[in-house]
């Protein structure tokens, strides 16, 4: 019977600290995506904020990102030093080319180094090493994982592992930016994508994709959409969207309903219209569970930059990415690809022993995900010479035509073998050693000395 009651008091002591600490602490909460107030305004504001930034106006240079956690974050920020040091002359003046990106779309890892250039621009150079790449990001989540105040958030149902991870984010390293710090001309335009798991889609950070939530990107954390660009399944939980109930008129699009109506099932244009309707009934959809870009682009290319949402149904035109002025001015398109995917064998295959199941789960994704950039770097560069077959057949003779530049830089294009396998075995992890960092850094300007594609956009600039 003592013994019965020492039981139930420890019980009691142990409740009552967990009590204190909740309160000691509080509960962090989940950041919600507002409901849009001014209808379809925001996504006007998107398409000028997207168009050509205006600095060489025929040239238009977009950069892609891949996923691969820290190795491609520190892949894609040594992209950006290299083209910060390079300059292009371009009708007889000298221009930095990093000076000339019109649009970063990116997934996963690459998403860090895309959305903090995107809200600080130049200031990267200076603390991004010591504010993300060169800091051990994974050591703090944990700790911050086991903090009372977030084993007490994480016990609510609207706060999970991937909400707590984009709290520290915003504090840590956006800075509690929103996208609306993202609105400044003189940087680029930045498309961060998950992956919808209602919806199979890739999920673009943009007014038009928030327009079916009828929600307002700008007030959204920045952190938070990193966070589901980078969720990937089973680490990270899903960072969660409202698909708000009221019908608003941004929610109506034309072109859905005429791809809808058409029924051409080989268009792209209807398969995403297809998924989209299921936005339009937010009684059946009213949240949406968004994942790692990687799972469904992990380039970052398909399901944004040549997305139908994106230019709202017209991808003949890029409007998303053009006005009709620009469109006409535009004579060199530069496509650049960082793409940080490693390829290293698996120790149960190296030691010929079987693979347990959660290591046959991940040689199944990678082979998919091979699969899927190979096809994804193909797509992507038939779809932009589409595009400017396109664009060229609606010109006169004697008008300049559009020329496509696609650079692939990958770290199969590292010639000696050995410096290769070396690069291949840096884990996907959010920690990385100094060593590691400081060698994805140098390693695209090597790359972009070496590819052919690059010097040959250089030599056909005025």
């Amino acid at each position: 019977m003592r013994r019965q009651r020492s039981n139930v008091s420890r019980h009691v002591r142990i409740a009552a600290a967990t009590l204190s600490l909740v309160f000691l602490f509080g509960c962090a909460s989940r950041s919600w995506n507002e409901e849009i107030t001014v209808p379809s305004s925001a996504s006007a504001e998107v398409v000028r904020h997207c168009t050509p930034r205006g600095n060489a106006n025929e040239l238009f240079v977009v950069l892609a990102f891949s996923g691969g956690g820290m190795r491609s974050a520190a892949m894609s920020y040594g992209l950006l030093e290299a083209l910060r040091d390079k300059t292009v002359l371009i009708g007889g003046e000298k221009h930095r080319l990093l000076d000339e990106i019109d649009v970063i779309t990116s997934v996963s890892g690459g998403s860090y180094t895309a959305a903090y250039y995107g809200l600080f621009g130049d200031r990267i150079f200076e603390d991004y090493e010591s504010n993300f790449l060169k800091r051990n990001v994974q050591g703090e989540l944990i700790a911050a994982l086991a903090n009372p105040r977030s084993l007490a958030s994480l016990a609510s149902s609207d706060y999970n592992r991937g909400d707590l991870a984009a709290a520290w984010f915003d504090a840590n390293v956006f800075e509690y930016r929103s996208f609306s710090a993202m609105r400044d001309r003189s940087r680029p335009c930045v498309i961060l994508n998950a992956s919808d798991l209602n919806t199979g889609l890739t999920f673009s950070f943009v007014q038009q994709q928030f327009d079916f939530l009828c929600s307002d990107l700008d007030p959204y954390p920045v952190a938070n959409a990193v966070m589901a660009s980078s969720a990937m399944p089973i680490v990270f939980a899903p960072i969660t969207v409202r698909n708000h109930a009221r019908n608003c008129s941004a929610r109506s699009k034309t072109w859905v309903t005429d791809a809808l109506l058409r029924q051409n099932r080989e268009t792209s244009t209807y398969q995403v219209a297809r998924q989209l309707e299921q936005y339009l009934s937010p009684d059946d959809m009213p949240l949406v569970r968004l994942v790692d870009g990687g799972v469904t682009d992990n380039l970052g290319i398909r399901g944004s930059i040549m997305s139908p949402i994106l230019h709202m149904g017209d991808i003949t035109t890029m409007a998303g990415a053009f006005t009709p002025q620009s469109l006409d001015q535009v004579t060199q398109v530069l496509v650049i690809i960082s793409n940080a995917q490693a390829y290293r064998p698996y120790a149960w295959s190296k030691s010929g022993t079987d693979p347990g199941i959660v290591s046959t789960t991940v040689a199944s994704f990678d082979a998919a995900l091979n699969l899927l950039n190979t096809n994804t770097i193909s797509e992507a560069r038939r779809s932009f010479e589409d595009w400017a077959s396109m664009v060229n057949a609606r010109r006169g003779a004697r008008d300049a035509k559009v020329r496509v530049h696609f650079v692939s830089l990958t770290l199969d294009d590292i010639e000696d073998s050995n410096e290769r396998e070396w690069f291949n075995a840096i884990p996907t992890a959010l920690s990385l050693d100094d060593e590691e960092i400081d060698a994805l850094r140098a390693l695209p300007k090597q790359l972009l000395d070496n590819s052919v594609d690059f010097e040959r956009f250089v030599l056909t600039l005025p």
